[in-house]
């Protein structure tokens, strides 16, 4: 039997209780996350992409437990996360960590960088003074930044060294997996390369395995192996990277796809670009059946009563959730 994977998600669901209706008095509830099951393998990076809203970072605060989750599980390294409480909850925190959107917001103004790389140090290992500050200097250095930014405070750094520091936080307790939340989205073009080709350096020197969340999908397909598209709480492409960009199934998939630039005029003077029209469904009232029927240009009467499920196109992992490209379909 072989090694278990770093991070396997089965049927998970995050749903958020919401007031409306008259004075507000009315309950209803978002389904953020809808049964959503996935795998990442030790070393490996799942890319998960869909426009906002979707439920990409409900679905990746689930996996640390930062929201509450209605049903589901989520086992790190064979672990299973979702049951652990208390000291055994404290002790396997450090194998799953978190890389969020805006360092800024998620770096405390009033402590200074090594403060911010120590408290994680300090709460999960007892080490001597000398050899916290090692372990700070070292994910510095780690990261390319020197030991002089130690002392200084995130207002002193620009976004792409405030990234950085976020960074060398997630990594300091050398976790098995990374949930990296739209991690270069608030930075300029060229500094998201630099921090992108870290990642990717990082991913390779520690065999970490990450879930990469995005609405990116150049971003996505630069650093991920392999692709899960969402849409409405649900997974409904996942697969390789080059299959999901070069023979994309899910009608929605083709269409972020297509609206992705090609950097060659020619080539991308001459493409034919999907259009999607509407808006997305209401999460407090996702329509019956298949959840992007209300814009999909191929929706029948089946896809209006039923909702398709994942099911494999072949050996190399690619599944789609759609009644007209599911197996034996053009």
């Amino acid at each position: 039997m072989g090694s278990p994977s770093a991070i396997r998600v089965e049927g998970l669901k995050v749903a958020y209780g919401v007031r409306g209706g008259f004075f507000r008095r009315g309950l209803s509830s978002v389904r953020a996350v809808d049964g959503v099951s996935f795998e990442v393998a030790p070393g490996e990076v799942l890319g998960l992409v869909g426009e906002s809203g979707c439920g990409k970072s409900s679905l990746g605060r689930a996996l640390l437990r930062l929201v509450p989750v209605t049903a589901g599980s989520v086992q790190i390294d064979g672990l299973d996360f979702l049951a652990l409480r208390g000291e055994a909850l404290r002790r396997a925190r450090p194998r799953l960590q978190m890389v969020f959107q805006d360092p800024y917001g998620s770096l405390d103004p009033r402590m200074t960088v090594f403060d911010t790389l120590a408290e994680p140090v300090q709460a999960h290992e007892a080490l001597t003074s000398g050899r916290v500050a090692e372990q700070v200097y070292n994910a510095l250095e780690m990261v390319g930044l020197t030991r002089a930014a130690a002392r200084r405070y995130p207002h002193e750094f620009s976004g792409g060294q405030r990234q950085r520091v976020a960074i060398a936080r997630a990594l300091i307790l050398r976790p098995l997996a990374l949930v990296a939340d739209e991690p270069v989205s608030s930075l300029d073009v060229s500094v998201q390369a630099q921090v992108l080709n870290l990642m990717k350096t990082l991913r390779r020197q520690l065999n970490l395995s990450m879930l990469f969340i995005s609405h990116n999908l150049a971003v996505v397909r630069y650093v991920s192996d392999r692709i899960a598209v969402m849409y409405l709480g649900k997974i409904v492409e996942i697969g390789p990277r080059e299959a999901i960009y070069s023979r994309p199934r899910h009608p929605y998939t083709e269409a972020l796809v297509s609206a992705v630039p090609i950097p060659d005029p020619r080539r991308e003077r001459g493409r034919v670009h999907i259009k999607v029209t509407g808006e997305p469904p209401s999460p407090i009232d996702p329509p019956r059946g298949c959840a992007f029927q209300s814009r999909c240009p191929l929706a029948t009467e089946r896809c209006r009563l039923e909702a398709p499920v994942l099911e494999s196109l072949g050996a190399d992992g690619h599944a789609v959730a759609c009644f007209e490209r599911g197996p034996g379909k053009v």
